[in-house]
């Protein structure tokens, strides 16, 4: 096999990991409903909101490429939000 995919899986090996370690971690944080474990979505959203498991390396942007971020985001407003979605489950 390739040597990338080696990096590949011990990355993503140990990226669960660390997951899993901040998962366990975060548990007493995450307000369980009605006396049940949280589900694995609340648990990312907690892993997410904590920031434990952020990377320390800042990661800036180009100026060339925020200025396409903040085109692309003030263009989203040409448009105005329908009140109903149509939703045609025959078309691709």
């Amino acid at each position: 096999m390739k040597p990338i995919f080696f990096l590949l899986l011990f990355g993503l090996s140990s990226v669960s990991s660390v997951m899993a370690n901040d998962a366990e971690d975060s548990k007493l944080a995450i307000p369980s409903t009605h006396g049940h474990e949280p589900s694995p979505v609340q648990q990312w959203l907690e892993l997410q909101r904590s920031g434990t498991a952020a990377s320390s390396h800042s990661q800036p942007m180009s100026g060339e490429v925020m200025e396409k971020v903040h085109q692309r985001y003030l263009k989203s407003f040409e448009k105005p939000i329908p009140e109903f979605y149509e939703h045609d489950p025959i078309a691709r």
